[in-house]
C-alpha cells in the first residue's frame, strides 16, 4: 500500500500520496486542482474509473477530522489495487465497477485548519489573525473551523439563515461566518459540485458511526435515498438516524445543500466511535476505529448507483 493511515494524516501527506498513486495507476487515477484554501493550499481533486456514472466522495471539512482524509486516500488505494489486479473486493468486482464509475474524491476540504490542528498556532500564516479567535475546546488539536474562523459545514447555501446562531464571531468552531459560501473551501467544493453531474455524494466526518441520509427541506423529494442509506449500513454495521427535522440544527451542511441543490442523494457518514470528546483519536488504531467497518461503504454507494443508473 501507497498509503500510510496510520499517521496523523497530514497536507503534505496528502500530496505527495496523489502523485505516487497517479504514478502507480496510471489507467485509473487522475487529479486536478479545484481552487485553493484561504492559506493558498491546493485543494486538490482525485478521480478514480472511468466510467459515465460519477459519485462525489469528501472529507476533512472540520480540522481535527483528518482521519476522514486518511480514509479517503486509503480507499482509493485499496480499490485502484484491486481494480488493477482484477481481484475482487469482498464481494464487488472493483475493476468492473471502475469501467462503469468515476469516483471523484475531494479527501481534505480544510487543509489549512488540518495543518493548525496538527501543528498548533506556530502551524498558520497569520498568527495575530488566528490567536485572538475564540476557543470553544481547550486546545488547538480540537479545532474545527478553517484559519478564518469559520465552520466549514455550516457555510453551505442551503436555508443558512435558519441556522442556529451558537457563535458570532470567528472561533474554532460554530461559527457560521457572515454569509453563506463565503470560504473559498466550500467554493470550491460547490464548483466541483455544479461541474459535474453526481449522481450521489458522501460525505465523511467523525466521531458517532452513523448514516444522515434526508432533512425536512428534501424529505420525499429523492427517491431511493433511504434504501442506498440502508444499504451503507447494512455492509458498516453503523446506525442508520431518522429524518432531521429541525433546520436550525441542520441546515447549510454540505449533504443538505448537496440535496437541495440537485435532488440527488446525500449522505453524511460519522466514522469512529463517539468516544474521547472532541480530540481526535489516535491514527495508530485507524484499522479498528475505521476501516474494519467503512471499508466497503464506498463501494456499496457506487454499486448502489451503477443498479440505478
Amino acid at each position: 500500500m501507497i498509503v500510510d493511515p496510520k499517521i496523523p494524516y497530514s497536507y503534505s501527506q496528502l500530496m505527495r500520496d496523489i502523485l505516487r498513486l497517479k504514478t502507480a495507476y496510471p489507467k485509473l487515477i487522475t487529479s486536478g486542482n479545484a481552487g485553493f484554501s484561504v492559506e493558498g493550499r491546493q485543494l486538490p481533486v482525485v478521480t478514480l474509473g472511468s466510467g459515465k456514472t460519477k459519485v462525489f466522495f469528501c472529507g476533512a471539512h472540520h480540522a481535527r477530522e483528518y482521519i476522514t482524509s486518511a480514509y479517503l486516500m486509503y480507499t482509493l488505494n485499496v480499490y485502484a489495487e484491486a481494480a488493477a489486479r482484477g481481484k475482487k473486493l469482498g464481494d464487488y468486482d472493483m475493476a468492473g465497477f471502475l469501467s462503469k464509475c468515476t469516483a471523484t474524491v475531494m479527501p481534505m476540504v480544510n487543509p489549512d485548519g488540518v495543518t493548525l490542528a496538527q501543528g498548533g498556532l506556530k502551524a498558520v500564516q497569520d498568527i495575530d489573525k488566528v490567536k485572538p479567535m475564540a476557543m470553544i475546546q481547550p486546545s488547538y488539536s480540537e479545532w474545527k473551523a478553517n484559519v478564518n474562523g469559520v465552520d466549514l459545514n455550516r457555510q453551505y447555501p442551503a436555508l443558512w439563515d435558519q441556522k442556529n446562531v451558537v457563535v458570532d464571531e470567528p472561533a474554532s468552531e460554530l461559527y457560521n461566518g457572515e454569509a453563506p459560501a463565503s470560504e473559498p473551501e466550500v467554493k470550491a467544493v460547490m464548483r466541483v459540485c455544479k461541474r459535474n453531474i453526481f449522481k450521489s455524494a458522501l460525505s465523511f466526518h467523525t466521531k458517532g458511526e452513523a448514516i444522515f441520509y434526508a432533512d425536512k427541506n428534501t424529505d420525499g423529494k429523492i427517491p431511493g435515498a433511504k434504501a442506498i442509506a440502508r444499504r451503507i449500513a447494512g455492509v458498516s454495521g453503523y446506525q442508520l438516524m431518522p429524518v432531521s427535522k429541525d433546520p436550525g440544527l441542520y441546515a447549510a451542511g454540505f449533504e443538505n445543500w448537496f440535496r437541495q441543490e440537485f435532488l440527488y442523494p446525500g449522505f453524511l457518514v460519522e466514522l469512529t466511535p463517539a468516544t474521547g470528546g472532541a480530540m481526535p483519536h489516535s491514527d495508530r488504531d485507524f484499522f479498528s476505529l475505521v476501516w474494519d467497518q467503512a471499508k466497503y461503504i464506498c463501494a456499496e454507494a457506487i454499486d448502489a448507483m451503477l443498479e440505478g443508473a
